[in-house]
């Protein structure tokens, strides 16, 4: 009985210990990514930012802002102010726009 009670309290010392670490894991153990690291190749370059540089480049009413997986981004909207010399067409079409992965905006 003695030796069960002696056994308990060392094995509860040694997790009261353990919880303390400051690692609080095994030296062979990889450290996971933090929850913040950016999935896209071109970190900063989210949906909000996206937008932003589009609204910036005079696009207005931005629908389907997409990201295309490889740091691109795809997306609709109209112009506002046409690039100077060119014709300014009746109304604002709407326009397929890209951002390529250097942040270029383009229309295709």
């Amino acid at each position: 009985m003695r030796t069960m009670l002696l056994a308990a309290a060392l094995t509860a010392a040694a997790g009261i210990a353990q919880a303390q670490s400051p690692t609080n894991r095994l030296p062979n153990q990889a450290e996971l990514p933090s929850p913040s690291t950016s999935t896209t190749p071109n970190p900063g370059n989210d949906e909000v930012s996206a937008r932003r540089k589009l609204e910036e480049q005079g696009y207005r009413d931005l629908r389907n802002v997409t990201p295309n997986g490889d740091g691109t981004f795809s997306a609709r909207g109209t112009r506002q102010d046409p690039p100077l010399g060119a014709r300014r067409p009746a109304g604002n079409p709407e326009v397929n726009i890209e951002i390529d992965a250097s942040g270029r905006v383009k229309e295709r």
